[in-house]
C-alpha cells in the first residue's frame, strides 16, 4: 500500500486586537493508487474520523455533485 508523508506548518498571526497566536496546521497528499480507486475529482471533499484503533482513521469521500 502507498504511504504519504504528513507535513506540519506553523505561522504566527496577529489578530486585530493587536494579541498574537501561533496556527498549526497538518496536511498530506492523497496517494496516486488512491486518488484512482476512489475516483476522486477537483472538489471531492475527505471526511476524516477516527478509526477502530488508536492508530487508524477513517475516511469518508464527499462527492462534490455540483461541480463547486
Amino acid at each position: 500500500m502507498a504511504k504519504s508523508t504528513v507535513q506540519k506548518t506553523s505561522s504566527e498571526i496577529t489578530d486585530p486586537d493587536g494579541s498574537t497566536r501561533t496556527i498549526t496546521q497538518y496536511s498530506t497528499s492523497v496517494p496516486k493508487q488512491l486518488a484512482e480507486f476512489f475516483s476522486l475529482d477537483q472538489g471531492d471533499k475527505l471526511e476524516w474520523s477516527m478509526g477502530s484503533s488508536r492508530d487508524k482513521i477513517e475516511l469518508t469521500v464527499i462527492r462534490d455533485e455540483d461541480g463547486d
